[in-house]
């Protein structure tokens, strides 16, 4: 099988799936659907996740105006298919470093007996005025999600269930929030922090 990565050209994409399409990716599925989950668990060692990622793959050629050939709606199904697993990659790769390091994130979560010293007190309003002008460079779904979660304590399944999401993605926007917080703690610029993390 070819490299997925050396495939060249991609159909223009716009939002209105047409009939043609359907059948045509009906037909990639019904050809590559076993190679395209083992490409992908390979590279994700998850088979769910891998499945995943291909029926979001599936969905996204499915939006295609103008599939073209077959073997070109094949390399944008791939290709597709492996720019979505590297972003699973990528955030599994915050989301352990989250999880493994919390101590990272211990600036963001002031402790009860540092809260009883006036200083510290003011440190902690003048922390927090910092921290929300990082939430307000972050996309507005972002913003959302940590200002119910983190700000106002709600728990992350009745988020998911008010703003329409998935818990996973309540999750994603909440670990992004944090890293994004912290590294522009730690004195990086905007910019720095979205070449390093990305959601």
């Amino acid at each position: 099988m070819a490299d997925p990565d050396q495939e060249q050209g991609e159909p223009r994409e716009v939002s209105a799936p047409s009939a043609s399409n359907s059948s045509a990716v009906s037909q990639l599925f019904r050809e590559h659907n076993r190679v395209l989950v083992a490409y992908l668990t390979a590279r994700l060692r998850s088979e769910q996740e891998a499945r995943e990622v291909a029926q979001e793959a599936y969905v996204r050629l499915l939006q295609l105006h103008e599939p073209g050939t077959p073997s070109l709606l094949r390399a944008y199904l791939f290709k597709t298919a492996t720019n979505l697993a590297i972003d699973r990659l990528r955030h599994r790769r915050v989301r352990q470093r989250t999880e493994e390091q919390p101590e990272l994130f211990a600036e963001l979560d002031p402790t009860p007996n540092q809260m009883d010293d006036p200083a510290n007190q003011l440190l902690a309003r003048e922390q927090t005025d910092q921290l929300l002008g990082y939430l307000q460079e972050m996309p507005i779904k972002c913003q959302q999600v940590f200002k119910l979660h983190r700000l106002e304590e709600v728990p992350q399944r009745e988020v998911a269930a008010r703003l329409g999401f998935s818990e996973r993605m309540v999750r994603r926007y909440v670990t992004y929030a944090m890293v994004y917080c912290h590294l522009r703690l730690q004195g990086m610029t905007p910019d720095q922090v979205r070449q390093k993390v990305s959601l």
